[in-house]
């Protein structure tokens, strides 16, 4: 398997590690007890060995159906992290 890793720092204190597998980001949280994932920017990682076949962008989504989206993603997850993370004041 091929990753790169990268640490997130304040000053000196590691805030998070940033993973880039060969399938997906992985963000862990340093600061918080049991090292949680914070949460991706996408539902599923899009790869060769997905069940996923198509991706299609949907304009004008309502906000009940949008709700909903962000329902059965929540449903889906383990712990993740309360905390913000910020990549773009990445040095």
């Amino acid at each position: 398997m091929t990753f790169v890793a990268r640490y997130v720092t304040v000053g000196d204190d590691p805030q998070c590690v940033i993973v880039l597998t060969e399938n997906e980001l992985l963000a862990v949280d340093l600061t918080s007890d049991g090292w949680p994932l914070h949460r991706v920017p996408y539902l599923v990682n899009v790869s060769a060995s997905s069940a996923v076949t198509c991706c299609e962008h949907a304009a004008g989504v309502s906000d009940d159906v949008w709700a909903n989206i962000i329902t059965a993603g929540n449903s889906h997850n383990g712990q993740w992290s309360t905390k913000v993370l910020d990549l773009v004041n990445v040095s």
